[in-house]
């Protein structure tokens, strides 16, 4: 653990988790009746369907490698500023979730015993509320983690894995609707919060993507 931390003194930021995770569960254990419901007619609209329970549950993996990429891989400048951009973003979450307690009242009846997909979904819903929805972080941190790696240029270091990480970011946003766990409004506030944390710490330059290769923002 010593040998890991001097060689990457940066790891240091993680232990922002110990700030996160406490106060999302205070948060979560909220009465759920208290909330404000910030669903959109569209939502209704939108099919529940369990196989995106898939995609939703590989977050967990996708968020914590593409941690490890940047921290391993990355310069520390632009680990300090992936990670502001991440951790700083999820902050905003937990403080509009602390001042404006939103949720939703989107999951429908399930069949338990339909098949697995039924009964992760079921286990999902039993532990993670309908509340504290408004931005999702769960979209948030999927959009921020692919976008720190088109900018590191990872599409042309490893594009076979940059198109399988934008196919898996594109899932992850959908089955939080397709679930029933976001709304349409919280995906859209999740990507307007991506934008406003990225001109907060990058500024206005031309951020590099894989169609503007020649604007690459160097940081």
């Amino acid at each position: 653990m010593k040998r890991l931390i001097s060689r990457y003194p940066q790891c240091w930021v993680l232990l922002y988790f110990l700030l996160y995770l406490p106060w999302f569960y205070l948060l979560e254990q909220r009465d759920a009746s208290q909330c404000t419901i910030v669903q959109l007619r569209i939502d209704h609209m939108i099919p529940f369907c369990e196989y995106f329970i898939v995609p939703y549950l590989l977050w967990f993996f996708y968020i914590a490698a593409g941690i490890c990429y940047m921290l391993f891989t990355q310069p520390k400048e632009r680990f300090y500023r992936f990670t502001g951009v991440l951790f700083g973003g999820m902050t905003v979450c937990l403080i509009l979730y602390t001042f404006f307690f939103t949720g939703l009242n989107l999951r429908p009846h399930i069949d338990v015993d339909k098949n697995l997909f039924t009964q992760l979904v079921a286990r999902l819903w039993s532990v993670d509320t309908s509340t504290n929805v408004c931005p999702s972080i769960h979209v948030f941190a999927t959009m921020a983690v692919q976008s720190a790696l088109t900018q590191c240029r990872f599409d042309l270091r490893h594009p076979v894995l940059y198109r399988g990480s934008t196919v898996l970011s594109v899932l992850i946003v959908l089955s939080t609707m397709f679930l029933k766990q976001h709304s349409v409004l919280d995906v859209v506030c999740a990507f307007l919060l991506l934008w406003t944390m990225h001109r907060a710490i990058y500024g206005a330059a031309p951020v590099y993507t894989p169609s503007r290769r020649l604007t690459y923002q160097r940081s």
